[in-house]
């Protein structure tokens, strides 16, 4: 099996749907990620069923929020941060952390690009979009792809969102609810 980088980059060399939609079930999160951007880039409509697949199970999947802390690495001028967990955090902890918010990104992108409206898939994006406490990318990349739809029944979901607390979400939420008022 080549190393994850290599198959990382060969999603986007143009393979086959059917590679790309195997790639999803690759034991290395960073491919599925590369297949899911590349999934996106295609908008194949043929990928709907995979890409929802993939927002149940991250959604089903644990989250792990954020340490409440961040170390400083380095000198102050140039520090890096790295998250402190608690003692007794597993390394699938990690793993689930650093993971789930990338793919449920990811996938709420690719939906958003396939442009397909159907109200399963409105109401999967409006209820990411509107989780409370679940990681902020994945609620921004949610509404975003709602206004990509661009259908009316996403607006419950996009005013709920759009009174977020985090910035990037109502950010998005707002964008997207300006999209839909100017059809």
């Amino acid at each position: 099996m080549r190393a994850p980088v290599a198959r990382m980059n060969h999603c986007f060399t143009g393979p086959p749907v059917s590679e790309l939609l195997a790639a999803l079930d690759d034991p290395d999160w960073p491919v599925q990620l590369a297949a899911l951007v590349a999934l996106g880039d295609r908008r194949d409509p043929t990928t709907l069923e995979a890409l929802l697949r993939v927002l149940e199970v991250e959604t089903a999947a644990p989250l792990y929020t954020q340490p409440g802390e961040l170390a400083h690495v380095g000198a102050a001028q140039a520090t890096a941060a790295k998250p402190v967990f608690p003692p007794g955090t597993t390394d699938l902890m990690k793993a689930a952390w650093e993971r789930r918010s990338r793919l449920k990104q990811a996938a709420c992108l690719a939906l958003g690009a396939l442009r397909m409206v159907e109200a399963r898939v409105i109401a999967a994006l409006g209820a990411c979009a509107t989780t409370a406490g679940d990681d902020y990318p994945a609620r921004a990349a949610a509404a975003k792809a709602l206004g990509l739809l661009g259908d009316p029944s996403g607006i419950p979901f996009l005013e709920r969102a759009a009174q977020d607390e985090e910035w990037c979400t109502r950010t998005e939420a707002r964008k997207a609810l300006m999209r839909l008022q100017n059809r």
